[in-house]
């Protein structure tokens, strides 16, 4: 069988890409950065050089494959702080579907994420639920699979700076160049040995590893054609102090601790730091859907996926190694 793959070689795309070629399928992986095409090519692989804002390009792509996996690439909001992500997630689904129509696929994994159930209280995710719209317009023929990943474990790393207790600001970067994943998006403020956000403690969630997700994708691209469907991903089931835990004792740290601040105290912070308000909003909102098993996941409590192989703990040990060679 023949899988294109967007992506390039990222955390997700990566191991989908490996797990087909393994199973002897033809691959094709796109990516916008001409330097990845050895590398794609390494590991198995055909490289398609060129940009989802082309069409053409995607369509000419697209053309003879049993079945594509699409996603939206990270909006760079530490580039354009006003950018709109709703908009931006309409104006790429709409080149996916355009090239999907041309192309005469018949089958599509596309990576959304938890929230995208609802455009209202779940702040910036929203977009997620625009995307899925806008590939709900094509044809009842073409089978669509929504993908809704939970928190991603390696989006902890974005606190590393500020467990390290090397300031606020460059936690704060960390944080803002970070947006576009789900994850921990909490404000990272406080002390050494503290992990300070508008949603956390005892408020219990469930998070992924990008290896599960990608299982789960390639379970659904070799599958049989099933319409429109959406399926989860979630490896474990934590609360924010349990992974504060499992993270402080793998680096050496086991005091250290996650508490929550307030939402007014967290807008207020990022204000001061001069992102925009509209987006600053949008922040606050979604890390607000988190707590306590809130709007973020209503959805994913009704449609409780199996959880997948890669626990915390096996993150933990990644996290300190990075942590310990910094």
């Amino acid at each position: 069988m023949k899988y294109i793959i967007t992506g390039s070689l990222g955390h997700i795309s990566k191991p989908l890409a490996n797990d087909l070629i393994q199973k002897g399928h033809s691959v094709t992986v796109i990516s916008s950065n001409p330097a990845k095409q050895k590398d794609i090519e390494t590991i198995g692989a055909t490289a398609a050089i060129g940009s989802i804002e082309d069409v053409s390009f995607l369509s000419k792509t697209f053309t003879g494959a049993d079945a594509v996996y699409t996603m939206l690439p990270p909006f760079k909001f530490e580039e354009n702080p006003n950018l709109d992500a709703r908009e931006e997630a309409r104006r790429l689904t709409t080149n996916y579907v355009a090239a999907i129509r041309q192309s005469g696929v018949k089958k599509v994994v596309h990576l959304s994420s938890i929230g995208a159930h609802t455009d209202k209280g779940n702040g910036l995710l929203a977009f997620h639920f625009i995307a899925e719209a806008v590939l709900n317009q094509l044809p009842d023929e073409v089978s669509v699979t929504f993908m809704r990943p939970v928190g991603f474990y390696y989006n902890l790393y974005q606190f590393m700076d500020i467990v390290k207790g090397e300031g606020f600001l460059k936690g704060f970067i960390g944080l803002f160049m970070t947006l576009r994943y789900y994850g921990l998006m909490g404000l990272l403020q406080g002390k050494k040995g503290l992990i300070i956000s508008n949603y956390g403690a005892e408020d219990k969630m469930p998070w992924v590893s990008p290896i599960d997700i990608a299982s789960a994708i390639s379970e659904e691209l070799t599958s049989p054609l099933t319409m429109r469907k959406v399926r989860y991903a979630a490896s474990e089931e934590l609360t924010c102090s349990q992974i504060a835990t499992t993270i402080g004792v793998a680096i050496g740290k086991p005091y250290l601790k996650w508490v929550t601040t307030s939402d007014k105290q967290m807008l207020d912070a990022l204000i001061k730091f001069k992102m925009p308000l509209g987006l600053a909003n949008d922040i606050v909102e979604m890390n607000a859907s988190m707590r306590n098993g809130g709007i973020l996941f209503e959805d994913y409590y009704k449609n409780k996926p199996a959880l997948g192989k890669v626990k915390i703990k096996d993150f933990a040990k990644e996290f300190a190694n990075v942590y310990h060679s910094k």
